[in-house]
């Protein structure tokens, strides 16, 4: 990154920018878990419309996420 570390730590203005760059990717952050708790309401939707019961589609949603 930078040659003005000291002792290899971000320097005070190193570490704004990257407060500053978290802040910035909140709204994105969150429309992202926003999509993908759809996708694993359908998945758990669709489990129990196959025949698993509330149980089984929760612990099946909570293991494999939104993975395929």
């Amino acid at each position: 990154m930078s040659s003005d570390k000291v002792n290899g730590k971000l320097t005070n203005i190193e570490l704004e920018m990257a407060v500053d760059e978290t802040k910035r990717m909140v709204p994105y952050q969150i429309k992202i878990l926003e999509e993908s708790s759809k996708i694993l309401k359908a998945r758990y939707e669709s489990l129990l419309k196959e025949g698993f019961s509330e149980k089984q589609a929760l612990e099946i949603v909570k293991f494999r996420g939104i993975e395929s």
